[in-house]
């Protein structure tokens, strides 16, 4: 065996591809439109980072209906942060791929995990599948409320919660991934009405319909979700996609329950409402659901539950944890050393100090001449030579020359160009600047025209004129098109001749009907409560069963009830007589021993 530990024979990862500031050191997957790597950054002081980066192929590049859902997905996930929901960092293009920088979830998706339970004839534990959806129904109650800094309501549909978008990492975290096509109030529609867009298999009817989706759509496909993880079965799959779109049309689906006997009515219940075809028979929001399920797992908290679904996820994922760590040690190392042997930059002499050498000391001063006469005569030696000079100067002197210092080069003048809410093609003075979201152009002083054009937006146009060193700021803000519907043509009203008179006839005084009486008023409605300690039991109220324990806040009317626990695998079956009181929480309590 290798270092990394695998076989001699094994072929070798591709090296680190440096891409722009990012180091791509294991590809995790490849298809037919992107690329997704998990990448290194490194900074001062050894400080490094992990991220996955998700390329667009370049040959995509040039598909802008690509292009623009990829760019809407970085528009709508950068707003979101929430510790159920992969976060972006950044988005950008380095020569001509556009890609997108997010959260490293060192873990697997819900798919491979169902896969990897059907490989070795397992299910889920029961309350590893209720914790996972829980969690993606907190990420996804997050993103369907979110609101902009400015108060706009985002109005965000995930429109593709499917397995493979549920993340479950090792230390037993739960995200929801890849808003790739998601329905936004800020996000460009550049589908025809009715296309279809989602894996069709955990589509809602509405979407598989083409009709409008809320909220309520994402809510349906995270019950397929749980469904399949309760049952290990696909819900709606078939052998053709038109099979499959008109089982999910028509939601022809069993109850989990029936599938898998061993889900309690009361799970079952919890999913079979999610799948209700009427969305308004569903639950009402995420959260909800979340309240539901996390009231199904008392008495266990979602901390317990997460350390065992850590275990469980390290022990199921051995082999795959150990290569995936000796494939990004090894990648680590080696991008490492491509940071450390990136040429550094030379600094200019006048840069560096240098410390200043000691001033010569003065020359001695010459020696006091001993005679007086020597010091006279050379006295009269200079006069007679400055005379000379100065006589010859006036005779031969030129014309002086002025210098005249040049003034500072003026700071260069340009203009900075803020294109909002997308991206746009920008043309200054009939020149093609390409399609951006920001642009910086040196100008010469003068008047310049700036014209911005995008898809579904209004032009938008300005000419200023700029001084020489002069810096500008605009922002061109683009308007969406609205659109008109045709006014359909006026019909001329006709004359109608009016109708002969109708005699009526005299009306007869019919008997006074009597009121029915009021209906009874209500009961006012307490609460119970039904637990088992050490097991579990079906739960009757006056013969009638209600649930499975643990029961939580089950409604009744007041008044008094028999109450019984019953568990034929335990040989449990005990009554006990609880009354029920206004606005209280009654509990019965039962022993499995």
């Amino acid at each position: 065996m290798s270092e990394a530990g695998a076989p001699p024979d094994a072929p070798r990862p591709p090296a680190p591809e440096a891409f722009g500031k990012y180091f791509l050191i294991d590809k995790i997957a490849v298809g037919g439109m992107a690329e997704i790597f998990k990448a290194r950054t490194f900074g001062h002081g050894g400080f490094e980072n992990l991220f996955v980066v998700k390329r667009i192929l370049a040959h995509m590049s040039d598909n802008e209906q690509f292009v623009q859902m990829f760019l809407d997905e970085a528009r709508v996930t950068a707003v979101l942060q929430h510790a159920n929901v992969v976060r972006v960092w950044e988005f950008g293009k380095i020569a001509n791929n556009y890609f997108l920088a997010m959260d490293c979830v060192e873990g697997k998706d819900s798919k491979l995990i169902l896969r990897k339970l059907f490989e070795r004839r397992k299910m889920l534990p029961r309350e590893f599948a209720v914790y996972i959806a829980m969690e993606a129904a907190k990420g996804l109650d997050y993103a369907h409320k979110k609101f902009t800094n400015a108060g706009q309501h985002l109005n965000i549909v995930h429109r593709d919660v499917s397995p493979s978008n549920i993340l479950v990492s090792y230390s037993g975290e739960v995200k929801v991934a890849d808003f790739g096509i998601v329905q936004a109030a800020t996000v460009v529609e550049t589908s025809t009405k009715g296309t279809l867009k989602g894996k069709i298999e955990y589509m809602s009817p509405e979407q598989a319909m083409g009709q409008d989706l809320d909220r309520r759509s994402d809510v349906f496909s995270l019950g397929i979700v749980l469904w399949e993880m309760l049952t290990g079965r696909r819900a709606f799959k078939t052998d053709n996609e038109v099979k499959t779109l008109d089982k999910v049309r028509n939601v022809d689906i069993e109850r989990a329950a029936v599938v898998n006997p061993a889900v309690p009515a009361r799970l079952s219940d919890i999913v079979g409402r999610c799948l209700e075809k009427d969305p308004a028979d569903r639950y009402q929001d995420a959260r909800e659901l979340h309240a539901d399920l996390m009231e199904f797992l008392y008495p266990a908290t979602p901390d317990v539950v997460q350390q065992s679904l850590a275990h469980f996820m390290q022990e199921l994922f051995a082999d795959e944890i150990a290569a995936e760590r000796a494939r990004l040690e090894d990648g680590s190392r080696i991008a490492r050393g491509m940071h450390e042997s990136e040429p550094t930059v030379d600094l200019q002499e006048d840069w560096e100090e240098k410390e200043r050498e000691p001033a010569p000391p003065p020359p001695p001063a010459p020696p006091a001449s001993k005679v007086p006469l020597v010091l006279g005569l050379l006295a009269l030696l200079v006069a007679v030579v400055a005379v000379s000079g100065a006589v010859a100067y006036v005779m031969n002197r030129q014309p002086e020359t002025v210098v005249v210092e040049k003034e500072a080069p003026a700071p260069p003048t340009s203009v900075s160009l803020k294109v909002s809410p997308v991206a746009g093609a920008i043309v200054v003075d009939g020149q093609d600047c390409g399609t951006a979201v920001s642009l910086v152009k040196a100008l010469t002083p003068g008047k310049h025209t700036f014209e911005v054009k995008a898809a579904g937006y209004e032009p938008w146009s300005d000419e200023i004129e700029v001084n020489e060193g002069e810096k500008l700021r605009m922002d061109a803000k683009l308007v969406a098109v609205k659109k008109v519907e045709p006014t359909p043509p006026r019909e001329t009203p006709r004359e109608t001749p009016a109708p002969p008179p109708v005699e009526r006839p005299t009306p007869v005084e019919k008997p006074p009907v009597e009121a029915p009486p009021p209906p009874p008023a209500e009961k006012p409605k307490g609460k119970l409560s039904v637990n088992v300690s050490g097991g579990w039991a079906d739960v009757f109220v006056d013969g009638k069963k209600v649930g499975t324990t643990p029961l939580i806040g089950y409604q009744l009317p007041a008044g008094t009830y028999m109450v019984r626990a019953k568990n034929d695998a335990s040989g449990l079956d005990a009554s006990k007589s609880v009354t029920v009181k206004p606005g209280e929480n009654s509990t019965a309590a039962f022993s499995a021993n």
